[in-house]
């Protein structure tokens, strides 16, 4: 192997990641440029722009809003369902000045179908501050393009700049991260900051003076079509012999990087990005896939919560059906599930707070006690103490997984009748107590297409399966109880006075 000449030794130097002489970029250059002029794919935004400086009639401001509209679209979503979208974008469309002068409400529907409807908002927007800020026209200067234009980030910034403008200017995505993690064999964690930043610096270093744009667009198609996620094509890749992770794999698994020669005899600066293979996701340990690396992921912790299910029912006073409504409470604007509504619930800090002594799992006496506080004192639901029929039930729990955390929602349904506060229009609909968060009734029927969290409505389906149970055994009783005589009646009276609670219970701090 060429460039990766690899000797058995774990021990490797921070150089062993980098291009490091001029002959080892230019052979990345000169071979990866002689494929992408055979190989690219023709799409509609790159219109065979190969020439090291624009033609004559090239309107470089032209040309770099049709890169930034094409790197927009393709955030997220696969070229070929852009394409359709980008004709027909650029023919209602075609300048910056009108897509400007367009009304959000009819960028919103051509955009309809790609999803992630905030890029055509921040494309629509981002159009009116170049023409009213830059006469209509994307400036060439990368730091610009990120610092004023909304929606425009470093990898955009590269994109438009060495695309249209043919100004030297590096850029980072998933193709190339994948690219250059195999070329260099990064073996940290491609989440980690400094991981990130080695990327960066690399592209930085290895983008082409003369043909900034195509170069780039080569590495973007190299990771596209031939240096995959998965069975990637190496016996085709333009760059195999500067390769050190096919090297790598070429000499076996057991014979680890490091390398001695042109590029980093006399180094002892030893890398410490890489993980120990004891610390990496996945089984593809000495292959060219296994790059980049992902951190092993921790197994998330377990975080519980008492969720108070709070119905309320209201009798009609004319006779008709009683209504009934369930408490909603928006979570903080900032954190997990942010500004999304929830049942009144209280996390597990707050619980540890309210009992010092607390044991993980916490009791059902335990988040009771704290659900009463969060009511009445953070809710300002005073007006419940006054109420006459309270009702408790513990609905046991659910769980939802999320990224890092296995949260445990223990369920409590508190049903209120009859209050005799609280029943105002206002308050049914929308309020918040004052310094508190804000809080919303709705019926059965509007809370089963409300948006609120999985593991909330988790709960909700908890309760739906006690009320249809007692449903059900309730007609089997009245059955039994109706051929039975008193001993079936004896046996619901049990059962009600099971299930109810006294309001002391609830509302008063528990005796010691």
């Amino acid at each position: 192997v060429d460039a990766a000449r690899v000797r058995t030794f774990g021990r490797h130097s921070q150089s062993y990641h980098r291009f490091t002489t001029q002959e080892t970029r230019k052979r990345v250059h000169d071979n990866l440029l002689a494929w992408y002029d055979v190989h690219h794919r023709k799409l509609p935004w790159r219109r065979d722009f190969h020439n090291p400086s624009p033609t004559k009639d090239e309107n470089p401001g032209q040309r770099a809003y049709e890169v930034w509209v094409s790197e927009i679209m393709c955030q997220q979503t696969q070229v070929g369902t852009v394409i359709p979208y980008y004709n027909t974008w650029m023919t209602k469309w075609p300048t910056i000045a009108d897509l400007a002068a367009a009304d959000l409400e009819d960028v919103n529907k051509v955009w309809t179908g790609l999803g992630y409807y905030s890029r055509a908002s921040r494309l629509h927007s981002g159009a009116q501050k170049v023409a009213k800020d830059f006469d209509g026209v994307l400036p060439s200067d990368p730091v610009v393009l990120e610092k004023e234009v909304p929606g425009i980030g470093r990898y955009t910034a590269g994109a438009i700049v060495s695309h249209a403008y043919n100004i030297p200017a590096e850029l980072v995505d998933g193709n190339v991260i994948r690219v250059l993690s195999r070329l260099r064999a990064i073996g940290g964690d491609v989440k980690g900051p400094k991981v990130i930043d080695l990327h960066w610096q690399i592209a930085k270093e290895l983008v082409h003076q003369e043909r900034p744009g195509c170069f780039n667009q080569a590495l973007m198609e190299l990771g596209a079509v031939v240096c995959t996620p998965q069975n990637p094509r190496c016996g085709e890749c333009p760059v195999q012999t500067s390769c050190r992770a096919y090297a790598e794999e070429a000499i076996g698994a057991s014979q680890k990087r490091s390398t001695k020669g042109e590029e980093d005899e006399d180094h002892n600066d030893d890398c410490t990005l890489c993980l120990p293979e004891t610390e990496v996701e996945g089984k593809d340990q000495g292959l060219v896939t296994q790059y980049p690396r992902k951190a092993a992921k921790k197994a998330p912790r377990d975080e519980e919560c008492a969720v108070a299910i709070l119905e309320r029912v209201r009798s009609d006073p004319e006779g008709g059906e009683s209504i009934s409504e369930f408490l909603l409470v928006k979570r903080p604007g900032k954190g997990l599930l942010a500004g999304m509504w929830e049942f009144p619930t209280v996390e597990q800090d707050r619980l540890r707070s309210d009992h010092k002594d607390m044991t993980t799992p916490s009791t059902y006496h335990q988040r009771s006690e704290s659900s009463r506080k969060y009511l009445v004192e953070t809710l300002k639901l005073g007006w419940i103490k006054g109420c006459n029929d309270i009702q408790r039930r513990d609905l046991g729990s659910a769980q939802h997984l999320f990224s890092h955390i296995r949260k445990i929602y223990h369920a409590e349904w508190v049903l209120v009748k009859d209050p005799k506060e609280g029943n105002n229009e206002g308050e049914r609909k929308k309020n918040s107590s004052a310094n508190g968060p804000e809080i919303e009734w709705l019926t059965a029927d509007a809370l089963a297409t409300a948006a609120i969290p999985t593991g909330i409505n988790k709960t909700f389906q908890l309760l739906q399966k006690y009320k249809s149970e007692e449903n059900s055994g309730g007609a089997k009783r009245k059955k039994t109880a109706e051929s039975g005589g008193a001993s079936g009646k004896d046996k619901k009276k049990a059962r009600k006075a099971d299930w109810a609670a006294d309001i002391s219970a609830f509302f008063k701090a528990p005796s010691k």
